[in-house]
């Protein structure tokens, strides 16, 4: 396959005469024990290949048939894939075990540990099927040609549609994951798609073919997915039902929005699978077909031997193989990051997140990448993408808001044209006659490379949002005048601990024995912060001048966000509301020392808080409900007072709240009368107005700057290290060159180099 400088030592028509072109093939003689020297591999002598197409016309038809079957696969895997399928089985988990209540809460579609997790199992299992099927495919398509595996491979993306219609509407994560596993089996099509390319393209047109496919196939799909996903998205927003009687009516956007785009992806599929039968032809020449199967070829490390006997192509590998970590890792983690990172509770926001990195991708594939090659050559185009795909990770690593990151998805426009022109570069280091297996080979492992950064990322940033509470070195001993700031990143549980006798060592006055504890932080280091944390969040600072208020309170004029620095989730608009849990009563002056004023404080006690407590009268009441308890059970006993109890029972005026009223606060502070830590009960929930400042993790850009930028250098690194070290062994099968001079024997033998219909030799 490769040479040196010094030529070639065995010719292609050489090479067809042969009883069995396996036994003599380079891949063949690469897999004994000892690799044969560079200069005995095949070399670019400019001889082209039967497969090619000479005509123009009819090969850019062929070009963009299949560029219309990889569109289709893009399109339905977004469609599916990359929006549906993750937010369907983050819903299903966090509904099913985290106890998420979409009437209640509008983010139970963002990751949670545990459901990161189970998406994290799902394309993991994805991605194994298609690293042990990569190698049957491609050999397969050696045999049999291209058009086979491409309709098998859009067979697949129909049947996962399907399952996971179901799985949505029975609701269970196992269809979702047996749907992965058979699109994995069966896809995915753009590696063939390279194959076809390379086997109908004149080398100097392979780039702009792949540039092509990948832009206006690959990208161009991913992009359509992601229109069709956004506007089923808008076409279902606030179609939940209005009648507030009927339970479940905040799922009706999510249904509509998921059976729409599985059933959208299952009839694309299909359809496209019925066109591509009819109309694409075969792209292999019944010449350059395998005549048997290698199945030895087919094992999925086959590829290492294939890779392995050039230096040069094998730092390409590396290279591609870093790139390859890095997609399966932003496939595992971006959406989930991303909504978490912005606190982003919009699924329609989601979307065009998505949309935007594929327009960007797909406009940048498409068009920069003929541009790119034709001012900066080939490898030059591989020397600045690969920077510009560097830079992409470090946009989004600082970018403190969700405007600023989109100027990392402005720079996937100049980073798009990587993936094709550096697959040009691979595939074009052999002849026709081995394209189909180097392109099974790409299929396995860059399924195996995917796998890897699905497996490290993906459990990794799974850890890195489980819950944990903060030590309780954070939390001041009281909120008194003198000490009223906590240092905790998720506030302060406002359920105190009652512990009359100090045993925590921790209660600062007698006469008021609580404690603290620190709130937990649901969402790891990716937990939003907020300027302000009243209600079961004590805020931060006292006096806060930007805290966190009822709703009623900015929408009735009390409290302005205009002119602060309080903003809103992701830094969208001045602020955002929430529902919050109103757990206890914080006295007007407390509410006032932390910058309320006293008219502020009034109403929020009277509408937000618990209005009429007082813990005094509380304990004057506990003590009489206590003596009434044991008198009612046994009038003999010793913790009967029977003349306190003949004075309450006449007089309903002796306590200082009424039945309903006590139970509710002693409902409040079981804690407190049991001296056990307990779940504080609360007053239902109320519309509060918070200033988001971030998430509490001190980097919560990591994983795209691990992924994109970090992946990034290495990739660079080694593809750097084939150009300084190993140049003299590139092939040369991507650069166009002058034939040499052909006799008439030969001239006659190779003048059919048009494709072959789907009904001839396929």
């Amino acid at each position: 396959m490769l040479g040196n400088d010094g030529g070639m030592s065995m010719k292609m028509d050489q090479q067809e005469e042969q009883e069995s072109p396996a036994s003599t093939s380079p891949i063949s003689t690469a897999s004994t024990s000892t690799p044969p020297p560079v200069s005995d591999l095949e070399r670019n002598t400019g001889r082209l290949s039967k497969s090619m197409v000479e005509d123009f016309r009819r090969q850019q038809f062929q070009v963009l048939g299949v560029t219309f079957a990889v569109t289709t696969a893009a399109a339905v895997y977004v469609l599916m894939l990359f929006i549906a399928m993750p937010l369907s089985i983050h819903l299903i988990v966090n509904q099913e075990k985290n106890g998420c209540d979409p009437e209640i809460s509008d983010d139970c579609f963002a990751a949670t540990d545990e459901s990161q997790n189970t998406l994290t199992l799902t394309l993991s299992l994805l991605r194994t099927m298609t690293f042990l099927m990569g190698g049957t495919m491609g050999v397969l398509s050696d045999r049999w040609g291209r058009r086979p595996v491409l309709l098998v491979a859009l067979c697949g993306y129909a049947t996962t549609g399907a399952l996971f219609l179901i799985g949505w509407k029975v609701q269970t994560t196992a269809l979702f994951i047996l749907g992965g596993m058979i699109l994995g089996a069966a896809s995915p099509v753009t590696p063939h798609g390279y194959a076809y390319v390379s086997d109908v393209s004149r080398p100097d047109r392979l780039a702009t073919n792949m540039g092509i496919l990948q832009g206006g196939g690959y990208f161009l799909g991913l992009l359509t997915g992601a229109l069709i996903s956004l506007a089923i998205s808008e076409a279902t927003r606030g179609q939940a039902n209005d009648d507030d009687d009927v339970p479940g009516t905040a799922m009706e956007p999510y249904n509509k929005l998921f059976n729409l785009s599985y059933s959208v992806g299952l009839c694309f599929a299909g359809l496209t699978c019925a066109l591509m039968f009819f109309f694409l032809p075969e792209s292999l020449h019944k010449d350059e077909r395998k005549r048997s199967i290698d199945w030895k070829k087919a094992n999925p490390f086959g590829f290492v031997p294939l890779v392995a006997r050039s230096r040069y192509l094998l730092c390409l590998w590396i290279s591609a193989a870093f790139g390859w970590m890095a997609v399966g890792a932003s496939e595992s983690v971006t959406g989930g990051w991303w909504l978490r990172r912005y606190t982003q509770s919009d699924v329609n926001l989601f979307i065009m997140f998505v949309v935007m990195i594929w327009l960007g991708s797909a406009f940048g594939a498409a068009i920069m990448t003929p541009i790119f090659v034709r001012v900066l050559g080939l490898k030059g185009s591989i020397h600045f993408t690969m920077i510009a795909t560097i830079l992409v990770g470090i946009g989004f690593a600082f970018s403190p808001t969700v405007n600023i990151s989109y100027t990392a998805v402005g720079l996937s426009f100049l980073a798009a044209p990587v993936v094709p022109t550096q697959l040009s570069l691979i595939m074009g280091q052999v002849p026709a006659t081995e394209k189909g297996a180097l392109a099974g080979a790409i299929r396995s492992s860059e399924a195996f490379s995917k796998l890897i950064g699905i497996i490290l990322l993906g459990t990794t940033f799974a850890t890195d949002i489980e819950d944990y509470r903060p030590d309780v070195s954070c939390v001041p001993s009281d909120y008194s005048s003198s000490n009223p700031v906590n240092d905790c990143p998720c506030g302060v549980n406002t359920c105190p601990t009652y512990d009359p006798t100090n045993s925590s060592g921790r209660v600062m006055d007698a006469a008021n024995p609580f404690y603290y504890e620190a709130n937990l932080c649901s969402l790891g280091r990716l937990s939003p912060l907020f300027a302000g944390k009243p209600g079961k969040y004590v805020e931060l600072r006292s006096p806060e001048p930007t805290p966190i208020v009822p709703q009623y309170f900015v929408d009735q004029g009390l409290v302005s966000r205009e002119g602060t620095d309080c903003q809103g989730g992701g830094g969208l608009g001045d602020s955002m509301e929430l529902e919050l849990d109103r757990q206890w009563c914080i006295s007007a002056e407390s509410l006032e020392a932390r910058g309320l004023s006293a008219a502020s404080a009034a109403i929020w006690n009277q509408e937000y808080g618990c209005p009429g407590f007082d813990f005094g009268l509380y304990v004057a009441d506990l003590a009489l409900h206590e003596n009434e308890v044991a008198c009612e059970a046994d009038l003999a006993s010793p913790d009967c007072n029977q003349t306190l109890f003949d004075q309450t029972n006449s007089n309903p005026d002796a306590y200082n709240y009424d039945d309903e009223e006590f139970e509710l606060f002693t409902g409040v502070y079981n804690n407190i009368t049991t001296g056990v830590d307990a779940t504080c009960e609360t007053f239902g929930t109320g519309a509060m107005n918070l200033c988001w400042i971030g998430v509490t993790g001190p980097f919560p850009g990591l994983f795209p700057f691990v992924y994109f930028s970090g992946m990034g250098i290495l990739a660079y690194l080694f593809f750097i290290a084939a150009e300084v070290f190993f140049r003299s062994e590139d092939a040369e099968f991507w650069l166009h060159k002058q034939a040499p001079k052909s006799s008439p024997t030969e001239e006659s033998s190779t003048d059919n180099r048009a494709s072959v219909l789907p009904n001839n030799d396929a």
